[in-house]
């Protein structure tokens, strides 16, 4: 019998959970539908700026890419002579 019972205030406190979460829902309608606007209006928005921001402009097929100049090998050698000679008179 009190295993009865207790199902039935178990029984009863869900229901009236869910009655409680239903009526706060339809009180608070005109929130919930201004809030999934506003999500809906930023998501437009990070959209737009990310297609913005990402186009990229395309290099005409006919020109090739320009090389970069390289430095010459030689003058970093030079410099590296220079400065262990410059080592080595601080050390003597």
């Amino acid at each position: 019998m009190l295993a009865l019972v207790c199902t039935l205030v178990f029984a009863a406190a869900a229901t009236f959970a869910v009655g409680a979460v239903f009526v706060t829902m339809q009180g608070r309608k005109g929130q919930i539908t201004a809030l999934l606007a506003e999500y809906r209006s930023l998501e437009r928005d990070r959209e737009f700026l990310v297609h913005v921001t990402s186009h990229e402009a395309e290099a005409p097929r006919a020109f090739a890419a320009p090389q970069l100049r390289r430095t010459p090998r030689r003058a970093f050698k030079q410099a590296d002579a220079v400065r262990s000679a410059r080592s080595r008179r601080a050390a003597a």
